[in-house]
């Protein structure tokens, strides 16, 4: 491959790892996908901090209504209906860059550029808790965390190659 910035494997071959070209497939899916759904709801939420808080949460009440039960569920989407009323802008700004700067760290190992690791890394792993800024730690997720702390070790395997 001409004007590849992959270093050399064992066989002397400057092409791109198989395990980046799927891996970036993959974040390029989801990249894409997401920076969709966070502008949309940015733009959401935008409407959301227009209304009046009361007219939201009964709105968020009427919504929620078939799949909340108990006194306790009712409580927490009408908190997470202030929250998102307060804050829902910020969170999906802060969800938006996130995205972004993890496709760009993608695109930099897609390329064979070290520093697009670096940039990824940082961006899933201060993505972790950086929606906490927003968000209260209980709604610390296990499987997404998780997921972003193994791809970027599945990536992270691959730092030989980029240069």
């Amino acid at each position: 491959m001409t004007g590849s910035s992959f270093l050399p494997d064992e066989q002397g071959r400057t092409g791109r790892p198989p395990l980046i070209t799927s891996l970036g497939l993959l974040s390029f899916i989801n990249c894409g996908l997401f920076i969709l759904l966070y502008g949309l709801g940015a733009l959401a939420m935008l409407m959301v901090q227009r209304m009046p808080l009361d007219e939201y949460q009964a709105l968020m009440e009427a919504q929620m209504s078939a799949f909340v039960g108990s006194e306790d569920q009712r409580a927490l989407v009408e908190q997470l209906a202030a929250l998102l009323h307060a804050s829902g802008l910020l969170l999906m700004l802060i969800l938006l860059v996130r995205t972004v700067l993890r496709l760009i760290g993608a695109i930099g190992m897609w390329r064979g550029c070290k520093s697009g690791f670096h940039i990824y890394a940082a961006a899933q792993l201060l993505g972790i808790f950086a929606p906490h800024l927003v968000l209260p730690w209980s709604m610390l997720g296990f499987f997404g965390p998780l997921a972003a702390v193994a791809t970027t070790a599945l990536y992270g395997t691959q730092l030989k190659h980029l240069s």
